[in-house]
């Protein structure tokens, strides 16, 4: 059970946000109806959890993630295996660059469209919305670019995925992150 001192803090958190989302916008110039609207839309970004960093009152609150650990572990793999699919390549380092199939291949549509199928009949929530997000941004044209690599991944995100693959890895096979130096004899 969640103790009254965790929802006032949650509660106070929210609104220092609420505040902050008023202060920087400045609110007061809008109409009643909008500023409504986007108070009520910091609420939900606050109820939105982020990974493992939970910023999400409702996963405070329920001790429930909204995002499950195999949906998460299975949208890391996913994107680290397109990290080193397409950038090594798109490097130059072979004649076959994976980034030009982003403007508009009948292939890459097909293999995407392949893997959204798996990872709704493996129940991959996760990665069939991330895919459908992406494929929307990229059909409503809401990036400059016209590669639909830049909708699917990006640099940091890729980044971060083959770290916390490579942090899993070590752990399991029972290496030290830090390896601890016997204090020299004077």
């Amino acid at each position: 059970m969640i103790s009254a001192n965790a929802v006032f803090g949650l509660f106070g958190c929210g609104l220092l946000s609420f505040a902050a989302v008023a202060t920087v916008f400045r609110l007061r110039r809008f109409s009643a109806g909008a500023r409504v609207a986007a108070v009520l839309a910091a609420a939900a970004a606050l109820f939105v959890p982020f990974g493992d960093l939970s910023a999400a009152c409702i996963a405070q609150l329920t001790g429930r993630r909204l995002v499950g650990q195999r949906d998460l572990r299975a949208l890391v793999w996913l994107v680290a295996a397109a990290a080193v699919f397409l950038y090594p390549f798109a490097l130059g380092l072979t004649p076959f660059d994976p980034y030009a199939l982003g403007y508009g291949s009948v292939g890459l549509v097909t293999a995407l469209l392949l893997v959204t199928l798996a990872a709704w009949y493996a129940r991959l929530n996760l990665v069939v919305l991330v895919v459908i997000a992406a494929a929307l941004a990229y059909l409503a044209g809401a990036y400059e670019s016209r590669n639909l690599w830049d909708y699917l991944i990006d640099p940091l995100v890729s980044m971060y995925a083959l770290v916390w693959l490579l942090a899993g890895l070590r752990g399991r096979i029972g290496l030290p992150l830090a390896r601890r130096v016997p204090p020299s004899v004077s």
